[in-house]
Formats: C-alpha cells, structure tokens, sequence
C-alpha cells in the first residue's frame, strides 16, 4: 500500500522542515549522530506505515515528535539489554556468540568507546573465542601482555557501560 501523492508531499516537507529539530534532539538523548540519525529515519518511517495516523492529528508536528521519543525510548532500551549483556560476558568472563548481524550491531554501539585496537582484542576474545595465546600471536605480543591490553579493556569498557547503564536510569 503506497502512499497517495498528496499525502507524501506533506510527509516530505515535515521532513525536510524537522529534520535538523529531530536530529538535534535525539542526538542530545542517543549521544551519537550515527543513532540519532537512525532514529529520524524509522521516525518517518513509521509515519509512513502509519500516515493516516499522521494526517488525522491536529498537530503533525507534534505527532512526529512524539513518534521520535518513542523510537529513543525503544532504542534505549535496546541498547541497555545489549550493554547488560555484553557487561555481564565482561563481568562474569562468559564467551556470547552474536550472530553477525548482532555483532555489526555491537560495533555501531560500542567500538567508539575505547581505543579500536583494544576494542578488536576485546571482540577477538569475548566474543570470538580466540585464547590469550592466538590473540598474542595475532598481534605479536607475548601472552601475558595480552592478558593486561583485555583486562584494562574489560575494565575501561565496564565502567563506560556502567556509566551509560546510570544516565539511562530513570
């Protein structure tokens, strides 16, 4: 079921007048553009799954709005059961092993948080199975300097985590 030709003009032109408004806010709450961005786009899309919705409001702007704090919300919760789990492998040194699509999802979520190199020695590790020694060999350093690089890791990522867990406390 397309959408009608006027009914798309008005969906674009909300658009294209909120978008910089939506992105400004989402990104204060999601602290990274990359989700902020996301989180606009499914934003209208859901707009356009639900343009009746939208055309019926009184206020689609405030429509719209809406819509977005609700798409943050769900994100944020989102992220918060994936940074549990990952913290718990973390605490409780458990292996998980993420489908890929799960994967690609934890680097968007948490590769810019600590140095990349110790962010791939950590993923080698935790979630790819790899022991201290094939990870050392991988990179050329003995084991039990591999052994420190994932501890300051699991500790530096932890406590980052731990510090996302309490902002997303209500």
């Amino acid at each position: 079921m397309g959408l009608d030709g006027n009914t798309r003009k008005i969906i674009e032109e909300l658009y294209e007048e909120m978008f910089p408004l939506l992105f400004s806010y989402a990104n204060s709450s999601l602290y990274e553009p990359s989700l902020a961005e996301e989180a606009v786009q499914e934003t209208f899309r859901i707009a356009c799954a639900k343009a009746n919705d939208l055309m019926a409001s009184e206020n689609p702007n405030g429509w719209v709005i809406n819509v977005l704090k609700n798409v943050m919300k769900n994100m944020n919760r989102r992220r918060a059961r994936l940074s549990n789990l990952f913290v718990s492998s973390l605490l409780l040194d458990e292996r998980l092993v993420f489908e890929s699509q799960d994967e690609r999802e934890l680097d968007v979520l948490y590769s810019d948080l600590i140095d990349k190199d110790d962010y791939e020695l950590l993923k080698r590790v935790v979630l790819k199975r790899y022991s201290m020694l094939e990870a050392a060999n991988e990179l050329g350093i003995t084991v039990e300097a591999c052994k420190k690089r994932v501890q300051r890791a699991k500790t530096k990522l932890k406590n980052i985590l731990e510090k996302m867990g309490d902002d997303l406390s209500p």
